[in-house]
């Protein structure tokens, strides 16, 4: 009797090893991957709020709204101010604020990614401004998101 393992035991094992290897590494692989486009959904639903709570604000106080070929202009009276949001290419908006005394000047961006297209349109009967934000890999479960003006009414 010998002690020892035979060449055929020896290469089984090390395929068995190899095989379980490779599993591992797929699945760590996978992982990897799940999370980075979890985080990357998370960053994208966190532009949408912020966009939306942006918007919302700003189309209520303002005294006028003009929409023009993806561009909305919002006047607000005090203090004299011009917001615009203008669709830059298809998933990036972009807003200015200007005072009237050019002091006061910023601009931001919302990107909602590569895959998504920005529409607005202006809803007259509501006096209301509806932006939709559609992912290409779910068209049929768009984002809308309805700012509408400060009511007239008393």
């Amino acid at each position: 009797m010998t002690n020892g393992f035979t060449l055929i035991e020896l290469l089984l094992v090390l395929t068995l090893t190899a095989t379980l290897l490779g599993g591992v590494i797929g699945l760590l692989s996978i992982a990897r991957q799940s999370s980075q486009q979890a985080a990357q959904n998370q960053f994208h639903r966190q532009e949408i709020r912020r966009f939306a709570d942006d918007i919302r604000r700003d189309v209520h106080h303002a005294e006028r709204s003009v929409l023009s070929d993806g561009e909305l202009v919002l006047t607000a009276a005090s203090p004299d101010r011009t917001t615009t949001y203008r669709i830059e290419d298809e998933s990036v908006v972009r807003r200015r604020v200007v005072e009237s005394n050019d002091s006061a000047q910023s601009v931001d961006s919302y990107a909602f990614g590569k895959d998504a297209n920005v529409d607005v349109r202006w809803l007259e009967e509501l006096r209301a401004v509806r932006w939709t934000i559609t992912s290409k890999q779910r068209p049929q479960q768009p984002i809308e998101i309805l700012a509408s003006e400060r009511s007239t009414r008393e």
